[in-house]
């Protein structure tokens, strides 16, 4: 069976993404026996989509069509762009231009499958990880039958979708790392992607933590799979001779925990000596000085602590499973071993007022970052605690969960947003060494924080379905 993969993100902030999970499905279908071939749409303009989509599917005469769909937007309060009128272009430019069936995928398809296999008028998507169910669709059309049973498979009959479990690689260890694609070296030019261009590569699936917000145990279950060291080093270094790729980043929800795999991981990179680097998403809880001068000989450049707040407050509000005393330590330790430090915070959540993020501001006086990230305004997603919060798993009649929805503490007003502007423009005054990126456009957030606490993002805001009308 001969099946095209087609990677249609092309979200560039904070920088353009590898498609390394397509990677992984076309070689799980290739060791598998059939052949698969990627298109990777990532640096294409939006003229260009429809043209090389429909030339792709011409040349290669494929038998099955893969579309993953990796962001259903770019989750950003007042400065929001849907991602799913693009890929509504490209499913219909393939059905126009084959009538091989067409299969939906991705991480952003799986928190919402029906919906968005209703949306775009697909009659086959894929719930969870896609590797056993691709080959599994790929086998049963390459042999003749209906591809019933495949893991975490979903059938659409006019608006009717059938439900089914999301798909586990059972075994990390059967993980295959991606031994045919090689990404466009536009990925790793600095004069595309900003300082720090990476491929992403997965330590372990799953995530044993529950932030309100975080839909990833719900994509990818709620316990950790760890794979084996060697496995991931030796991924890391097929990816390095085959691609030439030698700056990573470890995608993991949360690389130190559970701390003995990583440090395992690590021990294994500095065994291997690979010459090369790394940066990961890190909780800041087990840190001390052993273990990020572990993270240092090991290749790490940078760790970005995905703190959301630095008061206790909002941390268990959040909940978070750590607290300011942690941030504390983890950050003098980081700091310590010379690794670079990202501290990210997302503000606006159940609870928050003028007064928690001043507190927040001064932990990020005392414990200084290299690079700080505001975000303003909780993305809400299906199976998430935070929607369960709101009245979701069906609820919610009200709410389209097409649309851009955002949280916004209700108790926060015009004043004090004001406010809150204020003084992250004095903590940015006051600190000139730690580069400071607001991902929500300042001039707008005082006047549109207002009503209710669960809010649209504003003009661009229209749901995914008018704007794919439109």
């Amino acid at each position: 069976m001969r099946v095209l993969l087609i990677a249609t993100n092309r979200e560039a902030r904070p920088s353009y993404a590898v498609p390394a999970g397509v990677a992984y499905l076309q070689t799980a279908l290739v060791e598998a026996g059939h052949e698969a071939r990627i298109l990777d749409l990532c640096f294409e303009p939006d003229e260009r989509l429809a043209p090389v989509v429909a030339e792709a599917v011409a040349g290669y005469r494929p038998g099955l069509i893969g579309i993953s769909v990796r962001n259903i937007d770019n989750e950003t309060y007042l400065r929001y762009r849907g991602n799913l009128g693009d890929v509504k272009l490209v499913v219909d430019t393939c059905r126009a231009s084959s009538s091989a069936p067409i299969v939906l995928g991705g991480s952003a398809f799986s928190l919402m499958p029906a919906e968005i296999m209703r949306l775009l008028d697909v009659d086959l998507g894929v719930n969870g990880e896609g590797e056993p169910a691709i080959v599994a669709v790929a086998d049963a059309l390459a042999e003749g039958r209906a591809p019933d049973g495949a893991p975490g498979l979903l059938r659409r009959d006019g608006d009717t979708v059938t439900t089914a479990p999301a798909a586990r690689v059972i075994d990390p260890g059967s993980i295959v790392a991606p031994r045919y694609f090689v990404p466009d070296e536009r990925y790793f030019s600095t004069k595309v992607v900003g300082p720090q261009p990476t491929y992403g590569i997965q330590t372990k699936r799953g995530c044993a933590f529950r932030c309100s917000y975080c839909p990833v145990p719900s994509i990818e279950g709620k316990r950790f799979r760890l794979r084996s060291p060697k496995h991931i080093v030796a991924e890391m270094r097929q990816v390095r001779d085959h691609s030439g790729v030698t700056r990573f980043f470890i995608t993991d929800s949360i690389f130190n925990l559970p701390r003995r795999h990583a440090v395992a991981v690590c021990e294994e990179m500095v065994a291997a000596d690979l010459g090369v680097t790394w940066m990961a998403y890190t909780n800041p809880l087990q840190y001390d000085d052993g273990l990020t001068a572990l993270f240092r000989r090991a290749g790490c450049e940078t760790l970005n602590f995905g703190l959301d707040a630095g008061c206790d407050e909002m941390l268990t509000s959040l909940q978070k499973d750590f607290t300011e005393a942690d941030i504390v330590n983890a950050t003098a330790c980081a700091r310590r071993s010379g690794v670079r430090i990202v501290h990210s915070l997302l503000l606006g959540g159940p609870g928050e007022t003028k007064d928690t993020v001043a507190r927040t501001l001064d932990t990020m006086h005392r414990c200084p970052p290299d690079v700080l990230t505001i975000a303003f305004g909780i993305r809400v997603y299906p199976q998430t605690p935070l929607w369960e919060s709101l009245g979701g798993d069906g609820q919610r009649a009200d709410v389209d969960m097409l649309q851009a929805l955002f949280y916004v503490d209700e108790a926060l007003g015009q004043a004090d947003c004001e406010a809150i502007l204020t003084m992250i423009e004095q903590f940015i005054a006051d600190h000139p060494r730690i580069l400071v990126r607001m991902n929500f456009d300042p001039e707008r957030l005082a006047a549109e924080v207002a009503g209710s606490s669960l809010r649209v993002s504003a003009q661009d805001r229209v749901s995914a379905q008018e704007g794919l009308l439109g």
